[in-house]
C-alpha cells in the first residue's frame, strides 16, 4: 500500500536535531527491539488529536506495543511487519485504533528529523502524522493507568464494566481493578470512591497502596450488591496526584433481581 505523503508541520523546524535520524537507523530490520516515541502534529478521529505516543518492537516474534505518553492517545497491542519502499519504511499492523480495520505507519526522514504518517484501512481525508525519536515510553511525571481484568487497559470516562445480575441485598459479583503507575515520578495520593445515582450498589474495597513508585502496582475491588430491582448505574472515581486524569473515571452498571 502506497502513498502520496502529506506535507507535515514542524515545531522549530530550521533546526536540526541534536542527534539527526539517519536513513539505515529506520531500516526494517534495525527497528526490532526499538521504542519510537512519536509527536502528534496533526491528528483527528478516529485516531488520537495531541500529545505523545511510543511505539515498541518486539525483540523477537511480531508484537507492536503502542502506549500514551502524554495527550489522548488510547494503548493497544497488535502485531506488525516491515519493508522497506525506497527511503521510507512502511509498518504495517493489525490495527492501530480498536475497533478500526488494518494500519499502515510511514517512517522517513527529512534533514536528520524522523517523520511519520499513519493511515487506516478504509478511513480517507484523515492521517495521524508528525514527528518521532528513538526513546523510550515512561512520561516525566506519574501517570496512572487503570487495568480490569489485569492486562486490559480501561479508558479514562469511556466504555462500561457490567457486574451482571444480583439478588436485591445480596452480594453479587466482584472485580478487582489494577492501578499502574507508568510514569517517571512516584503517582501520590490514590484513592477510590463510588459516586452516582446508584453509588451505595456498588461497594469500594479501600486501595492497598496509597502511593506508587514507577512502574509499582496496587488493587482494589468493586463489589455489586444492588439495593433495589432494574438497572443500576455508578461511576468509580480514582484519584490521584496525575495531572490529567484525575479523577479517573470508571462506568459501571448491574441489575438487580427480587428473590425467586
Amino acid at each position: 500500500m502506497k502513498h502520496l505523503l502529506l506535507p507535515v508541520a514542524i515545531l522549530a523546524s530550521t533546526l536540526a536535531p541534536v542527534l539527526a535520524i539517519t536513513d539505515a537507523e529506520i531500516a526494517p530490520a534495525n527497528l526490532v527491539g526499538k521504542t519510537l516515541v512519536f509527536t502528534i502534529v496533526n491528528g483527528g478521529a478516529p485516531y488520537a488529536t495531541t500529545g505523545t505516543w511510543s511505539g515498541s518492537f518486539a525483540a523477537s516474534g511480531n508484537a507492536f506495543t503502542a502506549k500514551k505518553v502524554t495527550g489522548d492517545f488510547v494503548d493497544i497491542t497488535t502485531t506488525f511487519s516491515a519493508a522497506a519502499d525506497g527511503l521510507y519504511t512502511n509498518i504495517s499492523l493489525a490495527k492501530l485504533v480498536e475497533g478500526q480495520e488494518p494500519a499502515q505507519i510511514t517512517l522517513y526522514t527529512d534533514k536528520g528529523v524522523g517523520k511519520y504518517e499513519a493511515y487506516i484501512d478504509g478511513v480517507f481525508g484523515v492521517s495521524l502524522n508528525g514527528t518521532f525519536v528513538f526513546g523510550t515510553a515512561t512520561p516525566k511525571g506519574a501517570e496512572i493507568s487503570i487495568q480490569q481484568p489485569a492486562g486490559t487497559e480501561l479508558t479514562d470516562n469511556k466504555g462500561k464494566k457490567s457486574f451482571g445480575t444480583a439478588q436485591v441485598s445480596k452480594s453479587g459479583v466482584a472485580k478487582t481493578f489494577t492501578i499502574k503507575n507508568g510514569g517517571a515520578s512516584k503517582l501520590k495520593k490514590i484513592a477510590v470512591a463510588s459516586s452516582g445515582k446508584n453509588a451505595a450498589d456498588f461497594i469500594v474495597t479501600p486501595v492497598k497502596k496509597a502511593t506508587l513508585a514507577s512502574e509499582a502496582v496496587t488493587t482494589f475491588k468493586v463489589t455489586f450488591k444492588p439495593k433495589a430491582n432494574g438497572t443500576r448505574n455508578a461511576v468509580i472515581k480514582v484519584t490521584s496526584s496525575d495531572k490529567d486524569e484525575s479523577p479517573f473515571e470508571i462506568k459501571v452498571t448491574g441489575l438487580g433481581v427480587s428473590a425467586k
